[in-house]
């Protein structure tokens, strides 16, 4: 298969990773930033929304296989 049939196909998945790894380094830097903040509301939703986007992008990129 092309690299570029391959990217198109699994163009999805990827961006939602891509957006899931995003949330992730937002987290990470709120978390690394004030340590008391790991239980914070807004924190907790930057986690929970990257778990999710993360969840979306590996089904997507699973289904497109």
């Amino acid at each position: 298969m092309k690299p570029r049939a391959w990217l198109a196909r699994h163009a999805l998945g990827l961006w939602f990773l891509g957006i899931a790894a995003l949330g992730f380094i937002r987290w990470w830097m709120k978390v690394g930033r004030e340590a008391s903040s790991a239980q914070a509301p807004d924190a907790m939703l930057w986690l929970a929304g990257s778990i999710t986007m993360a969840t979306i992008g590996l089904v997507a990129l699973w289904r497109s296989r």
